[in-house]
């Protein structure tokens, strides 16, 4: 009887499991033999003999509810490219938001569409696109089952034209099929899911994955893409040649710049991309945000070079928090200098239910720097639906000797877990190796992750051993146990002005040494928080600190935190206005205890969007800090100007200032973009002391051509 009962709970668990995907929505492209022209004009004749996709429903405010507005969506192709319609009907069409036109810039606060094409079919990785109606353009990596895997900053070859009508707005894209990796087969099926935002209303509409738990990040519950047939990526080669010249402009003398190098991407296969670069620069990559560091601990910063950006989400390894074993900023930067980067490669794809990522790089001895180089080998091997488990090895090798590390890792993830909840496992392990061979060189991190929209669970662990040295990771304190637990509650309510509420129920991280004594902890709890049907949002929160100093550290100018144990609360509370608005931002204030002393903190961000050619942005944040024996203030400020001709004429002016270093740092950038993957850079970096007296430490101007050529 008791084998019957459990035979008959697995028949029933696979029935519903086969019965979710059975109900996947699909849609058919047709074959065109003239390409329609693209223009943001719907009236071709070719796109007559297109399907039609019609049937989008409310994901936000109102779950299951029908859109505010129709939208169509029609698909076309030829042997080369893949080619959409897009209209998206507005009764009132004055009232469409539209003001980005950068390049990846931020089309969340306007109208837009986003396109998701999973070309594996596989549930797990997937490409991200998204446009607006001034024909601004934005995409990514996907991969996993939210917006961790996100990575933006990859670059695909595509092309949109927009028009604004007396009918709303609509859009005509190509998407060369040579931009996407799929398997050579004679007929194609892929996941594909499409998103349109009215802005106005805060509302978007999904064509499929529509639910509470679900939305467009959801790859699993994409619909199919099908009648492809007889086409082929082919081995298109990319060669992007480039020169660089400039001058840097010191106290001590002059430097002058001019410099050729090239990037290579190469499609080995179908699956498999192989991206070489020479003589690298990175000269049109902004500068770090100088921050005011008030802890005892390492700042991590976001990678920005693009030669490290794509593929991203295959090399990581991450092991609780900001520590991973690889960081590609450890290649090619150190002490905040760059380092010559002499050339690389990469190999990035799949092989069968493999994901497999290689990558090479060299730099060149500089200053007290001597020449390196780095490797990193990632493999990933396909487990049930969206699961895997993989391996990774790193290595820092240089004459003097080596750093190396190892690692595996498995994350089992199910979108229809207790019915249609979700749910991810990690496990992950890893260990270092260096010449004296030290003990004690292992690390751990186990996670069980219930990202769900009304209830957000997150519990890990994670460990480091007294060795454990990953000189191509990031590790913010080694020999120490971290235990995390945060449990969110979001339900939506729809009443009194208010769409959803916001809760923190805890959010707690502690740490302890290898004999369990209690090192640092944070205690998070969020009573009152909300998001208003404007999309306004709002909240208060209280956070209760431990740290244990064991020797001095020094946080602000000569003030230091001595040794001792210390408790202490803060109280914050904020409030986020509304994107839609011609003016938005963000202001905080918080005030409390800080070690044995006091602090109060204000910040604030401030977006003014004058029209769509001219935006500025600026940001602050102030610290009043009371110590027993001293106090002190701290100033942090960021401005930026953009002043966008067109979709490819872009410019920008940033500066930045704190009171920490003292300097103001002055930053130009002008791009234009002749065609897709073509660039020309126009970049001027000034940096000025403000201490004492105002004096020019360090001037730079650089060009930088690029042009793409595909043979």
């Amino acid at each position: 009887m008791r084998h019957f009962r459990f035979c008959k709970l697995l028949f029933l668990l696979l029935l519903c499991y086969f019965t979710h995907f059975a109900q996947q929505k699909e849609f058919y492209a047709v074959k065109t033999a003239t390409p329609p022209i693209i223009d943001g004009d719907l009236s071709d004749s070719v796109w007559n003999a297109a399907n039609v996709i019609s049937d989008f429903t409310q994901q936000i405010p109102a779950v299951g509810k029908n859109p505010s507005f129709r939208t169509e969506v029609k698909v076309l192709y030829d042997d080369k490219n893949l080619y959409f319609s897009v209209l998206c009907l507005d009764d009132e069409p004055e009232k469409i938001v539209a003001r980005e036109m950068k390049w990846d810039g931020y089309l969340s606060k306007d109208d837009y569409f986003r396109f998701l094409f999973d070309t594996f079919n596989d549930n797990r990785n997937a490409y991200w696109f998204a446009i607006n109606p001034l024909s601004a353009q934005n995409d990514a990596l996907m991969t996993g089952m939210d917006y961790s895997g996100f990575n933006e900053d990859w670059d695909g070859v595509w092309e949109v034209r927009s028009k604004i009508t007396d009918r709303g707005w609509q859009s005509e894209v190509v998407f060369p099929f040579s931009t996407f990796r799929f398997y050579n087969k004679e007929e194609q099926v892929w996941g594909i899911n499409f998103e349109r935002c009215i802005k106005r209303f805060d509302e978007s509409i999904l064509w499929t994955s529509v639910g509470k738990d679900k939305g467009l990040e959801k790859i699993a519950e994409a619909g199919e893409l099908k009648g492809i047939t007889g086409i082929r990526r082919g081995d298109p080669i990319y060669i992007i040649p480039y020169i660089t010249a400039g001058a840097q402009i010191k106290a001590n003398g002059n430097e002058y710049v001019h410099e050729p190098g090239v990037d290579i991407k190469y499609g080995l296969t179908e699956t498999l991309s192989l991206d070489l670069t020479a003589n690298t620069d990175f000269a049109q990559v902004e500068s770090d945000r100088a921050q005011i560091n008030l802890t005892r601990f390492p700042l991590y910063f976001q990678e920005k070079r693009d030669f490290f950006l794509e593929g991203v989400n295959t090399f990581r390894f991450n092991m609780g928090g900001s520590n991973t074993l690889y960081y590609s900023r450890k290649m090619g930067i150190s002490k905040g200098q760059e380092i010559p980067l002499i050339g690389g490669a990469k190999l990035v794809g799949r092989v069968g239910s493999f994901e497999i990522g290689v990558l090479d790089v060299q730099t060149a001895a500089k200053h007290d720097e001597l020449s390196t180089n780095y490797t990193v080998t990632r493999l990933k091997y396909d487990l049930f639906n969206q699961s895997y488990a993989g391996v990774i090895f790193t290595n820092k090798q240089t004459k003097n000797g080596f750093n190396r590390g190892v690692g595996a890792d498995c994350e089992f993830s199910f979108n229809n877990f207790l019915g249609d909840k979700n749910l991810v496992i990690t496990s992950r392990i890893a260990k270092t190796f260096e010449n004296n061979n030290p003990q004690n060189t292992w690390a751990g991190f186990f996670s069980v992750d219930f990202p769900n929209e009304v209830i957000d669970q997150y519990m890990s662990y994670s460990f480091f051993q007294d060795h454990f040295n990953p000189e191509l990771g990031f590790l913010k304190q080694g020999a120490i146990q971290q235990y995390s637990y945060s449990l969110n509650v979001a339900p939506y309510i729809n009443k009194y002005n208010i769409r959803r509420l916001n809760i923190s129920a805890n959010q707690s991280t502690f740490y302890f040494d290898k004999n369990n004594e209690l090192q640092q902890a944070s205690i998070y709890f969020q009573p009152i928080g909300f998001v208003t049907s404007n999309g306004e949002k709002f909240y208060m929160g209280i956070e209760r600190n431990f740290d244990y100093v064991k020797e001095d550290f020094e946080i602000f100018d000569t003030t230091t935190i001595k040794p001792n144990k210390y408790w202490y609360t803060t109280y914050s509370t904020g409030i986020i206005t509304s994107t839609s608005e011609a003016v938005y931002g963000q202001l905080d204030f918080e005030i409390g205890d800080f070690y044995n002393g006091y602090k109060r903190t204000y910040s604030a961000t401030m977006t003014s969007v004058l029209n769509k050619h001219f935006i500025f942005e600026g940001d602050f944040e102030y610290n009043k800090i009371s110590m027993s024996s001293s106090s002190f203030s701290t100033y942090e400020f960021g401005g930026r100007i953009k002043y966008n001709i067109s979709t490819q004429i872009l410019s920008s002016v940033f500066c930045q200032w704190n009171n920490d270093n003292k300097e103001l740092n002055f930053n130009y950038r002008f791009n234009w973009k002749p065609k897709t993957g073509s660039d020309f850079y126009f970049v001027i970096n000034h940096l000025v002391s403000t201490e004492n007296k105002i004096r020019t430490k360090d001037f730079v101007f650089i060009a930088k051509f690029s042009w793409l050529f595909i043979i």
